[in-house]
């Protein structure tokens, strides 16, 4: 076992790691939980095996509970060309900044190609949206590259607040290169949909074949399930102002 000490937040491995990784994909929970719910669909339909996790003394109380085996909240999976950081629990904004540092210098020290970042981008009028539409931020040239090769719609004007800000934020400190996808969603509630038109997206820009049918039949399962954590991540995204990303516009001219 070995362990990268990253101030208050540590990435623990606890498997062999292929270093030779393609993308590290991280869903952490945020608008309409786009990011935990298509890591979940990533991990269960690829067969990942978990690979480490995050301790911190600034993660809450919780272990998670699967088949009657206890896990750590903040868990990273690999398999192929991937690796995946996912979790359950809603993180403060605080130990947020901490953790998309220690993720993105991990990352740059493994030598990840790409962290990618998924999250929903809050629509007013998603009931009205069948499918909704994902958009792309890159960091680096080779990063808008594979989104224009990968034909994703780029996410040209406005305000990023939150989690995936900081992630973006963290990889241009350290050069790592970042896309992060934007699934149009609801913004108060579990979005299933906007998780697998994700999943689609990812499928374009990683040369996946991930399918979502099963995602899209168990979307009301998942929505009930996940009720409680989409309430306490709308209590800490309040704690962001998250709102700002639909009040602010974009001032360049």
């Amino acid at each position: 076992m070995s362990s990268v000490k990253m101030e208050e937040m540590r990435v623990v491995e606890t498997a062999p790691f292929d270093v030779k990784k393609q993308a590290f994909i991280v869903g952490v929970p945020d608008v309409g939980l786009v990011g935990p719910i298509a890591a979940s669909h990533l991990v269960q339909s690829l067969g990942m095996t978990e690979i480490g996790y995050v301790e911190s003394d600034m993660l809450p109380p919780v272990v998670i509970v699967h088949k009657n085996h206890p896990k750590p909240p903040l868990r990273l999976y690999g398999s192929g060309s991937l690796a995946v950081m996912t979790t359950e629990v809603a993180l403060t904004p605080k130990s947020l900044f901490y953790l998309t540092r220690a993720l993105t210098r991990w990352a740059k020290m493994r030598g990840i190609e790409f962290v990618v970042g998924m999250t929903g981008l809050a629509i007013p009028n998603r009931m009205d949206v069948e499918k909704p539409t994902v958009y792309a931020v890159g960091s680096t040239d080779s990063a808008k590259a594979l989104i224009k090769k990968a034909e994703i719609p780029p996410f040209d004007e406005g305000v990023l607040v939150g989690t995936y800000a900081l992630l973006i934020r963290e990889c241009l400190r350290e050069n790592q290169p970042n896309i992060t996808l934007l699934a149009e969603s609801h913004f108060q509630f579990p979005d299933p949909g906007a998780s697998a038109s994700t999943i689609q997206s990812l499928n374009s820009l990683l040369n996946l074949n991930i399918g979502v049918e099963e995602l899209l039949e168990k979307a009301e399962e998942i929505r009930v399930k996940a009720r409680e954590l989409m309430r306490r991540t709308q209590e800490q995204l309040r704690g962001m102002h998250k709102v700002q990303e639909q009040e602010v516009p974009g001032i360049y001219v």
